[in-house]
């Protein structure tokens, strides 16, 4: 790890993600390639030359999470030479439709991404991946965080290792908001009156990818933890603890979720939007706000966006709802991508050596913060060259003073998670009303 002379923030930023954890988730086409060459001195000559199968959710291997993935797989291959990574990368949505059929036909792979919570435990049922032991990542080989594992553990046994903290913002385009008189929301009304005035001057409010339905869920969480000041009651009626229907506080937040959905906040034909279109759509400043997650760091600092843009691009906090109970410290916060072993490996021995390569502090933790691209799930330290970004985000989690440690999406089975995010493909494309949305979150948690 990268040490420097600030040791009071770094001290409040190790703390910060410490309680976070305890209080307790990516466009492109189709890749395949190949790390590592057989050619060269391996420090063990006669040792066999092995190729290892990694699927990945990070097609882009020139800027962002892509690209330390890659900077971590070649120091491995260049310290390792009789080892070859064969690497697959699909984007997000097509990444998971193939996993699902990689599970089926119990494909040979070595090391896959995972998404934790419901979509893990899915491999997990299948005996896809293999359980670990909590007790090899103690330590300051790893240094990860307490309570990370959350989203990873399935009847107290561990199936992945996280890459990463998440948790979700608004990131917005300064210059557009400065060059058409439009301030900055710090409430929820501020906000669709913003979108109002975006749409009047022909410009999109707000960025969402509709079509993989998730962050319309992650957007009615923000809600309900801003109208309620409670974290757990979403995970509560998830488990049946309390029910969407009755309680007051889902009953506001899906009102304000039709406010949204009626002041057209979100850009035209936002259903049909995966990941990589609506990120397209902000980073060309064709929108004025993305709702997404903190591993969007790498927005700062990838060359191949212009530099007006990531001169002006910054951090705006879920606004707080007028007369509600939660705060702007409120932080929707979980670990939700990671990685796990596969069951099937061909070189299980090799694959283990590499994972437990790929997770240490020293390697995906340091990588991935030292090139801005996400906020890792271990403990990390500023090294005074981070971006305007990454402060605005470290900013954010380092005030936080409630986290959710789960996306309501996540917190059932994977059963539940496709009949919620149904109810909200539903309700955003106009067939339901905001007492049907909640009637059929109901009927989700009931016939998990």
């Amino acid at each position: 790890m990268v040490m420097n002379t600030k040791a009071t923030r770094n001290l409040l930023l190790i703390t910060a993600l410490a309680a976070v954890s305890v209080l307790s988730a990516c466009g492109g086409n189709d890749q395949k390639e190949s790390a590592g060459s057989t050619n060269g001195n391996s420090a063990d000559p006669a040792a066999e030359q092995v190729t290892l199968r990694v699927f990945s959710n990070l097609p882009d291997r020139k800027s962002g999470q892509g690209l330390a993935e890659q900077m971590v797989i070649d120091n491995y291959t260049k310290e390792n030479p009789n080892v070859k990574i064969e690497l697959e990368t699909l984007a997000e949505e097509p990444f998971k439709n193939k996993l699902k059929a990689y599970m089926a036909s119990n494909e040979a792979l070595d090391i896959t991404m995972v998404h934790g919570g419901a979509e893990l435990n899915t491999l997990v049922q299948a005996g896809y991946v293999k359980e670990l032991d909590p007790a090899g990542y103690e330590g300051e080989t790893y240094n990860f965080l307490p309570g990370v594992y959350k989203s990873f553990t399935f009847n107290d046994k561990l199936y992945g290792l996280p890459r990463n903290s998440d948790y979700e913002v608004i990131y917005y385009n300064q210059k557009i908001f400065a060059d058409n008189g439009v301030n900055v929301p710090t409430t929820y009304a501020e906000l669709l009156d913003a979108a109002k005035q975006f749409r009047d001057k022909g410009i999109e409010p707000m960025s969402v990818n509709g079509k993989d339905l998730w962050s319309f869920a992650a957007f009615f969480q923000d809600l309900v933890i801003r109208v309620s000041g409670d974290q757990s009651l979403m995970l509560d009626a998830v488990e049946q603890k309390k029910n969407f229907t009755t309680d007051e506080s889902f009953i506001t937040a899906a009102k304000l979720l039709g406010e949204a959905r009626d002041a057209k906040l979100f850009q035209e034909s936002f259903m049909t939007a995966d990941y990589g279109a609506s990120q397209n759509l902000f980073t060309q400043g064709k929108a004025a706000m993305w709702y997404m997650g903190s591993w969007e760091a790498g927005m700062a600092t990838n060359e191949s966006l212009s530099e007006d843009f990531r001169n002006n691009v910054a951090v705006l906090k879920f606004p707080v709802v007028d007369g509600g109970k939660g705060k702007d410290t409120d932080l929707l916060a979980w670990n939700g991508g990671g990685y796990s072993l596969v069951s099937s490996s061909k070189h299980p021995e090799e694959a283990k050596k590499f994972f437990d390569y790929l997770m240490r502090a020293d390697q995906w933790a340091k990588t991935v913060w030292d090139t801005g691209a996400a906020v890792p799930a271990q403990k990390y330290e500023l090294t005074g060259t981070e971006s305007g970004l990454q402060k605005q985000l470290t900013d954010v989690l380092t005030g936080a003073t409630t986290t959710a440690g789960s996306l309501g999406l996540d917190y059932g089975t994977p059963k539940f998670k496709d009949d919620g995010q149904n109810a909200f493909g539903k309700f955003f494309a106009g067939g339901s009303t905001p007492e049907e949305l909640l009637a059929d979150l109901q009927k989700a948690a009931e016939s998990q």
